[in-house]
């Protein structure tokens, strides 16, 4: 049933709301353009359309909300096979096998996937995203990794009860959760690799200059 999971869990990843949505309004192929990332940001810059990154951004969470739903519900809220499904649904946002292994950087998805397992990652996120953003630069990419890497420090590091509490089913030992939250960040911070390197290529020039 493991497999299964893992199977059913990577191909609603896949489901491609950034370039079907992209496509139907401008004819244009994403990962062509803009930043070529197959997300949420790059829907909104290629197409202008608040409205279209609204809806992409929905859906994008709603697939990882709605393949640990699934996990929970025929698994019986196992946690480990609610974390698999969280891990391969991200897995299947950002290297989709119908786009040649294109995707997106897996944000709104594992936001979904924490609202159906820990909220409190998320709210550790968004908070380490603010600090990142606003305290070193105001950039998108600066304020990801500081969310990524932030939220993975402060579950490992926060108070079990507070980590509990939040908790959407159950998790024995708590060490599963902490596990599990490394490898969905690991999985943030690869994607992220690259829009990093150009930043910091591009304050290397300024500097320079």
């Amino acid at each position: 049933m493991h497999i299964l999971v893992a199977v059913i869990s990577y191909l609603i990843g896949t489901i491609p709301s950034a370039y079907l949505f992209v496509k139907f309004r401008t004819g244009k192929d994403i990962r062509s353009e803009g930043s070529g990332n197959v997300g949420v940001l790059n829907s909104y810059e290629v197409t202008g359309s608040k409205l279209l990154g609204a809806l992409v951004l929905f859906i994008d969470v709603a697939k990882g909300y709605g393949a640990v739903m699934v996990a929970r519900i025929v698994m019986d809220n196992e946690f480990f096979s609610a974390a698999l499904a969280g891990i391969m649904v991200v897995i299947g946002h950002n290297f989709n096998i119908f786009l040649r292994g294109k995707g997106g950087r897996g944000l709104a998805t594992a936001a979904g996937v924490a609202l159906a397992i820990n909220p409190i990652t998320l709210i550790f996120w968004c908070m380490m995203w603010a600090t990142g953003y606003f305290a070193i630069r105001r950039n998108v990419h600066v304020g990801n990794i500081s969310g990524t890497l932030g939220a993975a420090v402060l579950v490992a590091t926060a108070p079990t009860t507070i980590v509990r509490w939040f908790m959407q089913l159950p998790c024995e030992p708590q060490l599963q959760h902490t596990i599990f939250v490394m490898f969905m960040c690991l999985q943030i911070f690869i994607r992220h690799l690259e829009p990093m390197r150009e930043l910091l290529n591009k304050w290397s020039d300024e500097r320079e200059e």
